[in-house]
């Protein structure tokens, strides 16, 4: 699962940070209408990150399944708020145009070891996910206060 994760980490790198497209998806989450202005093809760039998006969720599924050796579709309920608390830790911008895939893994590695020991200390799911919840609103008043 780690060099999974990892080479799909490093074709998300590339592809933001070295391809035109990456840029392109920066100046859509700064100001999609800057960006249209610009001479950015907004609607084919938005269309191609869900397309993005929904392979990244694939393929995360099929390692989700084959990790458990069953297939559950209820096995993601809940994820997307420790996606956003792993996100935002990481410095991405919860108002678009900012962030990096560096800083989101330190977020990624800091949400996994949290539930990880929270896990083993037999913390009940609530509490669970009120700390996850406490570190995002931590974090989004960390950005608003960095920007003003």
């Amino acid at each position: 699962m780690t060099l999974i994760f990892l080479a799909c980490f490093a074709v998300c790198w590339v592809l933001l940070a070295r391809h035109r497209w990456g840029r392109y998806l920066y100046a859509i989450g700064g100001n999609e209408e800057a960006a249209r202005l610009s001479g950015v093809p907004v609607a084919w760039t938005k269309t191609t990150a869900y397309a993005m998006s929904g392979l990244m969720a694939a393929i995360a599924g099929i390692c989700q399944a084959a990790q458990e050796q069953q297939g559950d579709p209820e096995a993601g309920a809940g994820y997307e708020l420790t996606a956003i608390a792993m996100a935002v830790i990481g410095g991405t911008a919860l108002s678009g145009g900012r962030g990096g895939l560096g800083l989101t893994l330190l977020g990624v590695v800091t949400i996994g070891y949290l539930e990880k020991i929270l896990s083993i200390n037999a913390v009940p799911e609530a509490s669970r996910l009120m700390l996850t919840g406490v570190i995002i609103v931590a974090a989004v008043l960390t950005q608003r206060r960095r920007n003003t």
